[in-house]
């Protein structure tokens, strides 16, 4: 991995879930999430990091980048109503401490 190069780390978001649900990064690393659609329309969104993005129908990629915040656990949810179990759609950003061991 190049230098100011983004890790980048794919997801997938279907009702009702996002996989891999858990998106381990490192505190202050440059994180881009290619995010695509498994079926209709959902959002994927981290407040922590301002990010709130629209996931078209039909597979197509949208990027999202960021660096990763402090350490600790952040929830990524579903920013677009998708059905019954919308509420239910949840993942989750873990940041790690620079340093530690993963």
């Amino acid at each position: 991995v190049g230098h100011g190069e983004p890790r980048e780390i794919s997801v997938v978001a279907k009702r009702f879930t996002f996989e891999p649900s858990r998106v381990e990064v490192t505190e202050g690393e440059r994180i881009r999430l290619l995010v695509t659609s498994d079926d209709g329309v959902h959002g994927l969104e981290i407040k922590k990091v301002k990010v709130n993005k629209k996931v078209p129908r039909g597979g197509e990629q949208i990027t999202i980048d960021f660096v990763a915040p402090a350490p600790g656990e952040y929830p990524i949810v579903c920013s677009e109503y998708c059905g019954s179990d919308h509420e239910e759609m949840k993942g989750a950003l873990v940041v790690a401490a620079k340093g530690s061991p993963r």
